[in-house]
């Protein structure tokens, strides 16, 4: 073989190499998907593209955490839940393009549902898989940022909404159990402290075999349902809520919590206490449970709403109930 054809083969054999060492790499270092937006519902194309060009960047800088130069994107009560969020939780785009509707909120303002993306849960298992909702203000600007409920759940609010002609104030229910639920997986134990009232009620159950009497409920469950099933119910104070949330949260490194089975439920003579049914999964890496969580909300002041009652059990009672509104007497 002559020098001309060693040479040809030295370079073939160089370029193969080189190709099969870029078809190697390029998978491990160049994994991140395109952040497009793509939304339908703007009055005009030059609105549109504004907010489409302003959801990328807050995406790509909910990714990178360097919000210091898009800081004129937010309002500051949403850059304070960015930060939040960039703090605790590590995003990374999961969709491309990311196509949703602009939607009008009846109390003003908008907001824009279902944007996928991936978080890193450390040693907590689960789908990776969460989906985000932008609040905007009325001029535009993100207004707060919050972990989604399932879509399918939403679309059974806006059902139940269109059914029962209340989409305003199922509206506002929903907002606030999903920046509730956000702030267990941000591990904002600052907002959770502040939405619970000073003697809020909080009730952990557990079902045991046999137990002839339970211990006497506080008046608050007099009259109640409660005690007719075998649940042994622990009342904690607030006190003694946060506290043991502030250490379930430095002992794990991402604690997921998704709501299910939403049923919203307005008091008949309190027309500023709901009820709240939920069925909770609770994921951490040191542990993981499903109940079903009840929250008494009162909207006497509706910019801060707070909490008053919040229990947990395991399972539904033996007659396929759960704790409910009207198993608690309202004492204001």
């Amino acid at each position: 073989m002559n020098n001309s054809s060693n040479l040809q083969r030295q370079i073939i054999i160089s370029l193969s190499f080189a190709v099969a060492v870029i078809l190697f790499v390029t998978p491990m270092t160049s994994c991140a998907i395109p952040i497009d937006v793509l939304l339908e519902g703007v009055d005009t194309p030059e609105l549109q593209r504004e907010l489409e060009n302003r959801l990328v960047e807050v995406i790509t800088a909910l990714e990178t955490g360097e919000l210091d130069s898009i800081t004129q994107h937010f309002t500051h009560r949403g850059l304070t839940d960015a930060l939040d969020i960039c703090t605790e939780v590590t995003l990374l785009n999961a969709r491309s393009p990311q196509t949703s509707r602009l939607l009008t909120l009846p109390g003003g303002g908008f907001e824009i549902r279902d944007i996928k993306v991936q978080v890193t849960m450390g040693e907590t298992s689960g789908n990776p898989y969460q989906f985000l909702v932008f609040s905007l203000s009325e001029d535009g600007l993100v207004d707060g940022i919050r972990f989604a409920m399932e879509a399918h759940h939403y679309q059974h609010l806006l059902e139940d909404a269109e059914r029962l002609n209340d989409f305003a104030f199922r509206q506002r229910i929903l907002e606030f159990v999903e920046i509730f639920r956000t702030a267990y997986n941000r591990k904002d134990i600052e907002y959770i402290q502040r939405v619970f009232s000073e003697d809020a009620l909080i009730i952990v159950g557990r079902v045991i075999q046999e137990k002839p009497e339970l211990p006497k409920q506080s008046d608050h469950l007099r009259n109640s349902s409660i005690s007719r099933d075998r649940i042994e119910f622990v009342r904690k104070s607030k006190t003694e809520y946060i506290s043991s949330l502030t250490n379930v949260f430095a002992n794990n490194d991402f604690v997921r919590v998704e709501f299910d089975s939403l049923e919203i439920t307005r008091h008949n003579n309190d027309q500023n206490l709901y009820g709240v049914m939920l069925k909770q999964h609770w994921r951490s890496s040191t542990y993981s449970d499903t109940g079903f969580v009840f929250l008494m909300l009162d909207f006497t002041d509706s910019d801060n709403p707070l909490i008053h009652v919040r229990s947990w059990q395991p399972d539904k009672f033996e007659d396929g109930t759960v704790i409910s509104l009207y198993d608690f007497q309202v004492i204001r």
